[in-house]
């Protein structure tokens, strides 16, 4: 299966193994409680993998609710005829409103604002709203003026806004948390603050159905506490630890790689300089392979609003340096043949030149695998589903 560019052999793509994905998927729901259900989050392309592809892959593999973060990421997957709830973490602007409604798309709410625009759009579209009120907890993403039971009544008395769940999320440490002061002493009192206080909403409201839910991947790791009725894992289903994760008690397997090919082989004398501004200098004969993959696809490009700083033309000094006397500046290295070979000279749009001097093997047309941040992949690279084993 490819998703995106049709062409069946591009030089440049993702390559995704559905069977490393199935497998993650059931490495999570292993460590769940008995009767907590799995959001999976393929929000920002399913972390670069293809969002379509990896929905369908990781509902068939036990995932009950899909994540994302847009509206357009939601109708996307409803139109291609995907069924399963679907929570949207972006509260929706109002004009916005109708478009989530008519999918069928379950909102994000932290305002009583919101709840008038849903009502509107369900008396526009002739369907229900469907909603998750959130509660900022200390990280202060989204902190709110009004309260939940304000939301839930205002929900109530409009008739066509049912309110279906209430979560929270907690960030890293040294986020923000709503019992700040007892965590060193008490860890996991936000977490028990939290919960106290939502299932004391639900039975007070009458709303025993209500879905709570305010683990994201590492708090699902590490306290199985936070297995309230769901839990809303991304970065785990692509085989990757949250950084702060100390334990990796799971089996995770690699799902991505971005691919490219050996387009030319060259050799660069003494002396010579490699890329724009001549920062490399070869102080030796030089193998320069020559990879069709740049900024445009997501490889490291210092950011214009960064150019400026003190601390950066520091760095950039100290890498010119590095250059000039014929070391790699780049923290970056590519895969080819099993070996790994560094990038040298400054990345251009759509190239990069790596060093194959040690490498006497490498051919025009070989692989080339390139360690990139994932979310970051141009959207319109080809995403390939097919097992690496296979290969």
């Amino acid at each position: 299966m490819t998703e995106g560019n049709s062409r069946t052999d591009p030089t440049t793509y993702v390559a995704v193994d559905p069977e490393a994905l199935r497998h993650n998927v059931q490495q999570v729901l292993s460590v769940l409680k008995p009767g907590t259900r799995l959001m999976a989050v393929v929000k920002s392309n399913a972390y670069g993998h293809g969002l379509l592809g990896a929905a369908c892959v990781l509902l068939e593999a036990g995932a009950r609710w899909l994540g994302v973060s847009s509206i357009p990421e939601g109708v996307k997957l409803r139109e291609a005829g995907i069924e399963a709830p679907i929570l949207i973490f972006m509260p929706a602007l109002r004009e916005e409103c109708e478009d989530l409604v008519a999918a069928d798309l379950t909102a994000t709410v932290s305002g009583v604002e919101h709840i008038t625009w849903l009502h509107e759009a369900a008396q526009v579209t002739g369907r229900r709203a469907r909603a998750h009120i959130y509660i900022d907890t200390g990280l202060g993403r989204m902190p709110s003026d009004d309260s939940a039971p304000d939301m839930l009544d205002m929900a109530e008395g409009f008739g066509n806004v049912d309110i279906t769940g209430v979560y929270t999320h907690f960030g890293p440490p040294g986020s923000g948390m709503m019992a700040d002061p007892l965590e060193v002493l008490k860890p996991g009192m936000s977490l028990r603050m939290f919960v106290e206080m939502a299932r004391d909403l639900a039975q007070r409201e009458g709303r025993r159905d209500l879905l709570i839910h305010a683990a994201a991947s590492a708090l699902t790791l590490e306290n199985p506490d936070s297995h309230l009725d769901l839990v809303r894992v991304g970065t785990l289903l692509y085989g990757q630890y949250p950084a702060q994760v100390k334990t990796h008690k799971l089996d995770l397997r690699c799902t991505f790689e971005l691919r490219s090919r050996v387009v030319h082989l060259g050799e660069v004398g003494v002396g010579g300089r490699i890329g724009y501004g001549g920062e490399f200098h070869c102080r030796r004969e030089t193998r320069i392979a020559t990879v069709p993959l740049g900024y445009a696809h997501g490889l490291g490009l210092l950011p214009l609003s960064l150019a400026g700083r003190r601390n950066t033309f520091g760095k950039a000094m100290l890498r010119r340096l590095g250059g000039g006397m014929g070391r790699s500046y780049h923290a970056l290295t590519v895969t080819v043949r099993g070996q790994e070979a560094p990038i040298v000279g400054r990345i251009a749009m759509d190239h990069c030149m790596v060093d194959v001097t040690d490498l006497p093997e490498v051919r025009v047309g070989d692989r080339v695998i390139v360690p990139v941040r994932r979310a970051t992949v141009n959207p319109d690279l080809p995403r390939v589903y097919q097992p690496f084993e296979e290969e």
